[in-house]
């Protein structure tokens, strides 16, 4: 039986259609199809308008508190804690009215703060932060000075913290201050984005807890808990 060869290269026993893959015997092959294109809810991207050029960046904006450069899609300074949307400037840190320590020697401060992953807390406020709740740690951070930010550092922003929560992206670069006024401590929020709480040793946090204030300042008694971020739990104790 004599047999043709379509444009596949297929042998057919028809002369007119592929008996392999049914292309019709001397017709043009046909054009590959386009590749479709993503699917924007399945990939979690939003479509791309227009040409495949990449949409310019957001310009940076100046702080007009302590002139330091953001990112244009900031709500709030990294340098400062300025409010971009409100106008609202960050409160002052107390200062503590006491004699300055000998030059190149740390103030003395009978405090340390005991650092912790809560998962209790995690039930609570891990929808802020961008990963899962690591696993359990503890260590301990000693007060050298009379003022200790808590936050996460930021190198392009010069913000280096002295208890530096890094890891947890549910806390603002500038957090929430220390500050020691002989042998008392105290903490003030300064404008952080999810908020500082204070809770007594005895009491257990809820989802009705409430947040300091940016302006208040709370004093803190020996085994006071403060919470910041999606996990993270600070206790302290005095020495």
């Amino acid at each position: 039986m004599a047999t043709t060869t379509c444009s596949q290269g297929h042998e057919s026993g028809d002369p007119q259609w592929c008996d392999v893959c049914g292309e019709r015997i001397g017709a043009a092959p046909a054009a590959p199809a386009s590749p479709a294109a993503p699917d924007p809810e399945a990939t979690g991207k939003a479509p791309v308008v227009g040409t495949a050029a990449t949409a310019p960046p957001i310009a940076a904006v100046e702080c007009p508190n302590c002139s330091a450069s953001n990112d244009g899609a900031s709500l709030f300074c990294e340098q400062c804690g300025y409010d971009f949307t409100t106008g609202q400037a960050p409160p002052e840190a107390p200062t503590a009215p006491e004699s300055p320590a000998p030059a190149g020697e740390p103030a003395t401060v009978p405090w340390v703060v005991v650092v912790e992953v809560d998962p209790k807390w995690y039930e609570l406020k891990g929808t802020l932060a961008d990963a899962p709740l690591p696993p359990a740690n503890t260590y301990t951070v000693a007060l050298h000075t009379t003022t200790s930010l808590i936050g996460r550092t930021s190198k392009s922003k010069g913000v280096k913290a002295d208890i530096a929560l890094d890891a947890d992206t549910g806390v603002s670069r500038r957090q929430a201050q220390l500050v020691a006024d002989g042998t008392s401590l105290s903490v003030v929020d300064l404008a952080s984005t999810n908020g500082t709480f204070v809770v007594a040793p005895d009491v257990e946090p809820d989802a009705d807890i409430e947040p300091l204030a940016p302006d208040e300042v709370r004093q803190l008694s020996d085994g006071d808990r403060v919470y910041v971020g999606a996990w993270t739990r600070l206790t302290v104790r005095s020495t």
